[in-house]
């Protein structure tokens, strides 16, 4: 496949169209869609695609006239993660009702949609019913939770424009970046440099120094993009009817993502002091930004599709952990051997640097063999998992990026096998170090396009 190809392919996949960028989709309801009901319902019922949040979910029911009906304050159903409740207060007279739903996922992406159903024959009420409403609807008042908003749209519809624009994108792309890069340079200096039997003593000092400033940055990058992620997911909840009060704190503090979000901004807050520590050589000081970074890992499942799987949460949590971990150890440390390691062994004088060169390059090679090993396997996992049948792949939007993924992963390993087995005996010569710097080039730049793909996958429903 040429490299015209490649970038169409790549291209075309990452301009879809707006409409397959949906998430907590309505699957079913009662009463359903478009239904007639011999007598008027009690409790309506939702049950949606992903786990959706209470805190960002706004329902309501009108009449034909456009009468606002009581409903209570939204509930999780206990028998379903994905199903949600919510009481009818008032009497339905015989006739047409409209609801409006509003809602958001685990990962913060919201949808929203209505439909209507007849009522054929009126329920009597039952006083304690109406006692219960009026309760309910006082509690509902007190706790903020917001149970009306506009019913003007007549189809189920998802995020507005600027949900599926090229910022939220781009901000998880750069975040996806930023961990990336903190913690391969977590595992260079903890994994890589120790084991680089040949290095001098001097050099290692050097080059974890560096790569302590690396990681500082890095926890930066991680930092503003975490706030940039709540801003931009706090202005499309604020578009959306009904949620024109929501702000980053409501976003940050009353949802599950916001939650992985914090977690994120302040382990890597953490990891940012802990990297200053280790350009200063206090002790401990690597130990804990490594076992920062490996938390770290774990965020972006947290704020993710894994997290709002209605099926295999843990088993998806667990791979996503995995794959970025693995991702991490793999290709952010070889960022960091390449910036960091390779040139400082370059600067020594007569065969000393080749020699260096070479022996960095071999600690390396089994850390990024062991973790290559490790994307593979726990993407092939999540990938069986969201996409359920292998039609998917070249049927849903989410399997046609991961398509693009996919063939990009390829090629980075492949550009990988052919360091190890063409490139790496020849490290101890001149020659042998310019063609590594070429083909990790090449490995990087690869790498830096799977992110790319990456930060729009995590925005597409699987």
């Amino acid at each position: 496949m040429s490299r015209t190809l490649r970038l169409l392919l790549v291209t075309g996949m990452l301009l879809l169209p707006a409409r397959a960028w949906a998430h907590a989709r309505l699957k079913r309801s009662e009463p359903a869609a478009g239904s007639s009901v011999a007598s008027a319902p009690r409790v309506l019922r939702f049950w949606f695609s992903e786990r959706p949040e209470l805190s960002l979910t706004v329902l309501s029911l009108k009449d034909a006239s456009g009468r606002s009906v009581g409903l209570n304050r939204a509930e999780y159903d206990g028998s379903d993660p994905l199903a949600i409740t919510a009481g009818v207060s008032d009497t339905l007279a015989p006739g047409r009702y409209t609801v409006s739903w509003l809602t958001a996922a685990s990962d913060g992406h919201p949808t929203h949609g209505t439909f209507t159903f007849v009522v054929l024959q009126e329920s009597p009420r039952a006083e304690t019913a109406l006692e219960q409403g009026i309760e309910s609807s006082a509690d509902t008042l007190r706790s903020g939770n917001r149970v009306a908003m506009s019913s003007t749209r007549a189809e189920n519809g998802e995020e507005p424009e600027g949900a599926s624009s090229i910022a939220n994108p781009l901000a998880r792309t750069f975040s996806f970046l930023g961990l990336l890069v903190l913690v391969g340079t977590a595992a260079f200096a903890t994994l890589i440099v120790p084991r680089a039997h040949g290095i001098a003593t001097e050099l290692a000092v050097r080059v974890q120094r560096d790569a302590a400033l690396i990681g500082a940055v890095a926890a930066l990058l991680v930092i503003v993009t975490a706030v940039a992620r709540l801003f931009l997911e706090s202005e499309i909840m604020r578009a959306m009817p009904g949620m024109q009060t929501m702000s980053m704190a409501d976003m940050a503090m009353h949802t599950r993502w916001g939650f992985a979000l914090r977690l994120e901004i302040g382990a890597a807050l953490l990891a940012l002091v802990s990297f200053a520590l280790a350009s200063r050589r206090v002790r401990g000081a690597w130990l804990t930004a490594a076992v920062l970074a490996v938390a770290l890992a774990a965020t972006p499942a947290l704020a993710g599709h894994a997290a709002s799987s209605p099926r295999f949460t843990s088993l998806l949590i667990g791979c996503d952990f995995l794959h970025v971990l693995g991702a991490s150890a793999w290709l952010g440390s070889l960022f960091v051997v390449m910036v960091i390691g390779i040139p400082r062994c370059i600067s020594l004088s007569g065969l000393e640097r080749w020699s260096s060169v070479a022996a960095l390059v071999s600690s390396f090679s089994p850390i990024a063999l062991a973790s290559a090993g490790v994307v593979v396997v726990s993407g092939v996992v999540a990938s069986w998992v969201h996409l359920e049948h292998a039609s998917a792949l070249w049927q849903t939007a989410y399997g046609q990026v991961l398509l693009v993924k996919l063939f990009l992963v390829a090629v980075t390993l492949a550009v990988g096998a052919y360091n190890f087995r063409r490139v790496q005996p020849l490290l101890s010569t001149e020659a042998g170090s310019a063609r590594l710097k070429r083909s990790a080039v090449v490995e990087l730049g690869t790498g830096f396009l799977i992110l790319i793909v990456t930060g729009f996958l995590t925005g597409i429903s699987p």
